[in-house]
């Protein structure tokens, strides 16, 4: 049998052989990329997912967060306005409630909405916003005239807000009777800029009440310590009242008998504020805003000065109806018997202005006549006065000026072979005479002729020319232009002399010389006794 061959192969068994091969190795490299992913060995497409598992897990993760702090945000939003709105509410309980006020003003003085429930009962008003500040405060036209030029001043901002804002009036008497306190507050915008003005609102009626009961135990304590210097100062006062009640009635010009009673006043105001009777030195000034003293006004001191003795007869023994006691007819006594509480006086005094003044009393056991020496004595408190408010200056002034911290002002008594000697002297700033002449000229007081003509010695006496003061400014404590020509007047009629020296920059010294009268016959000294006790 023929054996059998093997034929070749056809073409499409190659074809297929060599795909079956080509499966077989790509198998084989699937297997490979299959196992170096499983197995850890890095390949592209193993940094491909783990960055892509890296970025989807990232991005997981910021959504969550976000997603918490949205949550969180919703969550605090909700907690702040529910805690803002318990706290406005808080507050307005608490606004509405308080004793005190607070309202807001602009330079207009007009009052904004923003102001407490309680302004209504402090001012009496049944409407607070849009009103005027001055109306609520009932100011007069003077009144209400200084208060808004220190707001102006304010809101000028020229100077520090603590100086602005001293200037600007804080005691208010109210229609019923109560008062009122008010303090302001500087209101700034984000650039610096005064907007407004924050003013709180208080009654203190019952403080001034306590304050006024313990003024009035100080001032009969101190009275107490000085009883016979008291009398003493009744006697003069009722003297005083007596002698303007008639020059009044006399037959001479009514300007000079305007200045006699201006005179007598001003005495009785300046030995009032001495004793702290404070209610009298008030009222007297108030009078000489006046522009005509009338006998009525006159009487209104006497009756003012009446009812407190009556009320305080009890304690004080002293009547304002009394006679002369025993002592009184002395015809010689120490000075500070005829002085009174000078010391305390200055002491209180500088206080009050908020200097710091050192003041000396010297000579106060000198024996002193008291007929002639009583209304020069009492006469003096003009000097001291003076010397403190506008001769001393203020503490920065002197310190620029290489002065002391403190001004030192002197009384001193000195007797003298057949006189007393009394000067009062001062370091402080001394007198402008320049400003003197400026005021007298202006006021028509001398002529501008008859200043040039006088020598540097006498325009000094100036100072005594009836309304014409050194004060640069008009308090309650002096520059009203009469003290100095009472006091010139008090030595003059003792048949003495007054003399001043001053030195622009140094200080200023007034001296007083009084002469001794001779001693008192029997007869004299009998009809003296006599006529006291009458």
């Amino acid at each position: 049998m023929p054996s059998e061959s093997t034929s070749p192969p056809l073409a499409w068994e190659d074809d297929w052989h060599a795909r079956a091969l080509a499966a077989e190795r790509t198998v084989e490299v699937l297997k490979r990329k299959v196992v170096d992913l499983y197995s850890g060995r890095g390949s592209s497409l193993q940094k491909q997912l783990e960055s892509a598992r890296r970025r989807e897990d990232d991005n997981r993760r910021k959504r969550e967060l976000s997603e918490l702090r949205a949550t969180e945000l919703k969550r605090y939003s909700e907690t702040l306005e529910e805690e803002v709105r318990r706290r406005t509410l808080a507050m307005k309980t608490i606004l509405d409630h308080v004793t005190f006020g607070f309202l807001v003003v602009a330079r207009d003085l007009v009052v904004l909405p923003e102001c407490t429930r309680s302004c209504h009962a402090l001012f009496g008003a049944a409407t607070v916003s849009g009103a005027s500040l001055p109306d609520l405060l009932g100011l007069t036209a003077r009144d209400r005239q200084q208060f808004e030029l220190g707001v102006d001043q304010v809101f000028e901002d020229l100077l520090p807000d603590a100086v602005s804002l001293a200037q600007l009036r804080s005691k208010f008497a109210a229609s019923d009777g109560r008062t009122l306190h008010v303090e302001g507050s500087v209101i700034r915008d984000a650039d610096g800029g005064v907007t407004g003005l924050l003013f709180t609102v208080s009654d203190i009626t019952t403080l001034e009440a306590l304050a006024s009961e313990n003024q009035k135990n100080r001032t009969l304590v101190g009275i107490l310590r000085q009883r016979e210097s008291f009398r003493s100062f009744v006697f003069d006062a009722k003297a005083q009242i007596a002698a303007a009640l008639k020059t009044l009635e006399a037959d001479e010009p009514p300007e000079a008998r305007q200045t006699k009673v201006r005179r007598s006043l001003h005495t009785i105001k300046g030995n009032s504020a001495s004793y702290g009777l404070d209610a009298i030195a008030s009222l007297v000034h108030r009078l000489e805003d006046e522009p005509t003293l009338s006998a009525a006004h006159v009487k209104e001191v006497e009756d003012t000065l009446r009812r407190f003795l009556e009320s305080n007869g009890s304690v004080l023994e002293v009547a304002f109806e009394q006679h002369a006691s025993e002592s009184q007819f002395a015809r010689t006594r120490h000075a500070w018997q005829l002085l009174g509480p000078v010391e305390d006086f200055a002491t209180k005094l500088a206080a009050r202005l908020g200097k710091e003044v050192d003041f000396r009393l010297e000579g106060a056991d000198v024996p002193v006549d008291v007929d002639t020496m009583r209304p020069v004595l009492q006469a003096v408190s003009h000097l001291v006065r003076n010397a403190i408010d506008h001769g001393i200056e203020a503490s920065l002034a002197r310190t620029r000026a290489g002065k002391a911290l403190s001004g030192q002002v002197s009384l001193r008594v000195s007797a003298l072979p057949r006189a007393t000697q009394v000067d009062v002297e001062d370091d402080g700033r001394g007198i402008d005479v320049e400003l003197l002449m400026a005021r007298a000229a202006s006021l028509g007081l001398v002529s501008r002729d008859a200043l040039g003509r006088m020598k540097a010695e006498d325009r000094l006496d100036l100072v005594f020319v009836d309304g014409l003061s050194s004060a640069e400014v008009l308090t309650q404590i002096s520059g009203r232009g009469v003290g100095m020509s009472a006091v010139k007047v008090a030595a003059e009629a003792a048949g003495g002399t007054i003399a001043i020296e001053s030195t622009r920059g140094k200080g200023t010294r007034i001296r007083l010389v009084i002469p001794t009268p001779p001693p008192p016959t029997r007869d004299e000294s009998h009809a003296d006794r006599k006529a006291l006790s009458s």
